[in-house]
């Protein structure tokens, strides 16, 4: 059989499988034989007469098979499948999917395991097996070999308990989800302790996992080995005391937990280093986890980084337990974010590539790279001239790390004292694993300013001469552009040195990069990533400037625009370039902004009158991140309809029953109090008291007059409506009727009501796409009168972007500032949660709860109607228990946002 024959016959049996099967050949390469195209064919059509989705699997799994395994593995494939589907097509599909990633992996144990506790759970349930598998493949798919054995067993373990469905369906949910959220260093043997609790009572894994949940994960290998023996001697005692040991729900289990954890998460130190941070640098340096550092070019697998920065954020590991106890590892979280922190403070990253040249006259004639790209770091294009870039990285590090233990010795000296000797510890003892070359005795000795007895006498003279040329030019240049320097005196040197101490050859593939204490990596490919635009836009001034015949480095202009937020001004040119010949247009010329003094690096067409800067409280380090969001204010327009009018029109009969309830809301006009001191006029009544107090001999009261007050309501409220893209959903139960018409249904009859009742009202809408990104849309302010462009706007409202809800909330405050009203009332109207670019879940959720807590600082009540969500207890984290109502059936709204408010404002 040949590939067109194959082909036809899966055309005529199902062409969605032709079309597939003929993809998924034309990327093999070789192609198949005639031999495995039959077997392709056969065991396709088998499968294809049991169901027609076994056969895609089958068709599928063959494909990806076929030239990565052994004829033998391949028939062993067959067979087991073929036994698979005679038992039932869905068990079928499932083997034929999942036993792909186990045969490909090729490890003997793991197929027995795998076929182990599979035949085990389909005893249970084929319903069993789907999650299960899934995460498997996860786990072989990133060959983690260790947490497929223990998961298998574990797998193997529990479903050989008799279990009822639910609790079997129960499991098949939880233990994929928990195996994969465990961390990948440590999740081999945080499994094999729950296997040890699933081989004494299955009903011991909900409990652990909350514990895990609590605090466990942080404990070391041993810890964690203890605290499960621990809990299982109460087990055998008290099974109800046991469960609460292990989910942390008892006095006696977090004793025991606190004794036994050294590892230090991140969270419980960021909020006290940026503090430190920033008292010392005097700017904001937030620190985040490492976990959420962005994938960038560059970066070496081999090598990953442990600690870094970007010259936004330093990112330090998500946990530290390094040593045998807790103050060691806070310790070296000190240490790790001083010495990154020197990067901010010492200017690394305001390398200048042009600076450097003009500098060196050794440069051209040194270097012998490939052309420069755009869009890297001047630090990316300075290493791109080495024909080994990795050893031109190395040397650089090496020595930017000298030139700032020397800096900070001369400025914080007690820094140096207490914290240089826990990287000093560290690179020993990378010494006693690892072979030493001659690049990383240079680190030891400028870098950390330490020495090590190595076998390499040859290269020993050398480094002496090397730190010696080090010392000295930091002495006369201590900027970064230095190291730049020292790169290229001796990089030729540090080649031949290489050379001449390894028996292979250093090319620049084979070289390999030393390995930092830590892993303290310089990384310029995410100093790009991070500052990209105004990296744009400096390298753009500076051309302007050059074009007008004067001379700039595009790092004091990067600088400036760091320092200003990204505002350059025409006084920032003129001191830069040192002149003050330019006429004001020429200084607007180069700044690229025709209305005049400052530009935005990112929106220089915009009317800043109109664009807000709010700070944003980033959970992961537990402080505010100044001037983060941009929200732009921005006016809708409508156009000539009779829309509001129609809404009126359709809910004739409630509109006359809301103006009543609301004519009801009204003050009476005039209250009138009795019994004061001083008043309008006399009080009969207390005269009549007064007289008859003095005849019976009682000392009469005083209070013989009444007063008038005018009554009136004094309230104002703003109703902040979620535009978000979901609001373009469908209501369920409808064809086209939207959760926004809705909405705007129920805007129409909260204006009439309000008109009505008399209370000062504003209307906005808010979306956007990212922190630069948020858009604040006017539809009424508090001052302006129901006016047909009011009108207009509200039926002009549709479906934007996304839903960064604190920069929402903190402008709208702002529209309150001016509002002198006794009752100051927030409505927000939204569909669901806060979702936006890096803004979302907890983060998001933390975020806006703060928001709301500083509106409230400002006597500002903030009340949300949520629509078209079911009841969800997440919703209280964000809004608070008592301040938000949930309105499943949008089209209630209309009916319940009236009665909500009247509550309200009662």
């Amino acid at each position: 059989m040949d590939k067109e024959e194959l082909e036809k016959l899966f055309a005529v049996v199902d062409p969605d499988l032709a079309e597939m099967v003929k993809a998924g050949l034309q990327k093999k390469k070789p192609p198949f034989s005639a031999k495995y195209l039959k077997i392709l064919g056969d065991e396709t059509m088998w499968a294809m007469s049991c169901e027609m989705s076994f056969g895609h699997a089958i068709a599928n799994a063959y494909i990806n098979l076929i030239g990565n395994i052994d004829h033998d593995k391949l028939l062993q494939y067959r067979d087991l499948t073929r036994q698979a589907g005679k038992i039932g097509p869905t068990f079928g599909r499932l083997m034929a999917q999942y036993l792909v990633p186990v045969l490909k992996h090729g490890d003997s144990l793991i197929l027995e395991l795998f076929l182990a506790a599979v035949e085990i759970m389909r005893e249970k349930g084929v319903y069993t097996l789907k999650g299960p598998l899934k995460s498997l493949a996860m786990l072989l798919i990133t060959d983690d070999k260790p947490s497929t054995v223990q998961y298998l067993k574990l797998l193997s373990a529990t479903y050989s308990n008799d279990m009822t469905y639910s609790q079997c369906q129960h499991f098949s949910y939880v233990l994929p989800k928990a195996v994969l959220s465990f961390s990948s260093s440590k999740r081999p043997w945080q499994i094999k302790q729950l296997t040890r609790l699933v081989h004494e009572d299955f009903r011991l894994v909900d409990p652990f996992l909350v514990g895990m949940e609590k605090g466990l994960y942080l404990l070391s290998k041993k810890a964690l080995f203890n605290f499960v023996s621990f809990a299982l001697e109460k087990v055998r005692l008290n099974m109800k005391l046991g469960i609460k040991i292990l989910s942390l729900a008892s006095k006696l289990g977090i004793d025991a937990y606190q004794s036994l954890q050294v590892t230090v998460p991140l969270s419980q130190v960021a909020h006290q280093i940026s503090h430190y941070l920033r008292a010392r640098t005097g700017v904001t340096i937030p620190i985040r986890p490492l976990s959420i550092l962005p994938k960038a070019s560059g970066t070496d697998d081999d090598n990953p980084p442990g600690t870094c920065c970007d010259g936004k954020f330093i990112y330090l590991p998500d946990e530290i337990g390094s040593y045998i106890n807790q103050e060691e590892n806070v310790k070296l979280y000190h240490c790790l974010s001083r010495f990154e922190s020197a990067y901010f403070e010492f200017g690394t990253f305001n390398f200048d590539l042009e600076k450097a040249m003009e500098n060196s006259p050794r440069f051209s004639s040194i270097t012998q790279g490939k052309p420069s790209p755009d869009r890297i770091s001047d630090l990316q294009r300075f290493f791109l001239l080495f024909l080994n870039q990795r050893l031109a990285s190395d040397l650089f590090s090496i020595f930017e790390q000298g030139r700032i233990r020397i800096l900070l010795a001369r400025q914080y000296p007690g820094l140096i004292r207490k914290f240089l000797s826990m990287l000093k510890n560290e690179a020993m003892s990378i010494c006693q694993v690892e072979r030493v070359n001659p690049v990383y005795l240079l680190y030891l000795r400028i870098a950390l300013g330490s020495f090590a007895e190595v076998k390499l006498n040859t290269a020993k003279e050398h480094i002496k001469k090397i730190v010696s040329q080090f010392e000295k030019k930091i002495l006369e240049d201590n900027t970064v552009e230095a190291c730049a320097h020292l790169v290229i005196g001796v990089y030729h040197k540090m080649e031949a040195i290489l050379n001449e101490n390894t028996d292979i050859y250093q090319t620049a593939e084979s070289y390999r990069p030393i390995q930092f204490p830590f892993g303290r990596q310089l990384r310029p490919d995410l100093y790009y990533l991070a500052n990209s635009e105004i990296e744009n836009v400096a390298q753009t001034v500076k051309t302007r400037i050059e074009a007008k015949g004067f001379k700039v480095y595009k790092a004091e202009i990067r600088k400036r625009l760091e320092a200003n937020r990204g505002i350059l001004t025409p006084e920032d040119v003129e001191d830069m370039i040192g002149t003050g010949n330019f006429q004001r247009v020429e200084l607007q010329e180069i700044i690229g902004h025709s209305k005049p003094q400052t530009v935005d690096i990112s929106f220089a067409d915009e009317d800043t009158n109109h664009t807000f800067r709010y700070k944003e409280w980033d959970c992961n380090i537990e402080d505010y991140i100044n001037e983060h969001v941009r929200v732009v204010e921005k006016s809708l327009h409508g156009y000539p309809n009779d829309y509001y009018h129609k809404i009126l029109m359709q809910h004739q009969a409630l509109v006359k029953k809301i103006k009543y309830a609301f004519e009801l809301l009204k003050p009476e006009g005039v209250k009138i109090l009795r019994q004061w001191i001083e008043g309008d006029e006399f009080d009969y009544r207390a005269l009549l008291d007064f007289v008859m107090d003095k005849r019976a001999g009682i000392t009469p009261s005083d209070r013989l007059y009444i007063k008038r007050i005018k009554e009136q309501r004094d309230v104002a409220v703003l109703l902040l409506v979620d535009l978000s893209r979901s609001t373009a959903n469908a209501i369920y139960g409808t064809n086209s009727t939207n959760v926004l018409e809705v909405e705007k249904e129920a805007i129409v009859l909260f204006c009439e009501a309000l008109e009505v009742v008399g209370d000062d009202f504003a209307i906005a809408g808010f979306s956007g796409t990212g922190r630069l990104g948020v858009d604040y849309f006017k539809i009424k302010d508090f001052k302006e009168d129901m006016t047909a462009s009011v009108k207009q706007r509200i039926s002009a409202m549709a479906p934007q972007r996304s839903t960064r809800m604190g920069a929402a909330i903190r402008h709208g405050a702002s529209k309150f500032d001016s509002i002198d009203s006794k009752v100051r009332l927030m409505i927000i109207l939204s569909d669901g949660f806060p979702n936006d670019v890096d803004y979302k879940q907890d983060y998001a959720i933390k975020d806006t709860r703060r928001a709301i807590s500083e509106v409230h600082s400002k006597n500002i009540y903030v009340h949300s109607i949520t629509v078209n969500l079911a009841r969800y207890s997440k919703l209280d984290d964000l809004y608070g228990d008592l301040n938000h109502n949930v309105i499943s059936d949008i089209r209630e709204l209309p009916d319940k946002l009236l009665r909500i408010y009247s509550r309200l404002t009662r």
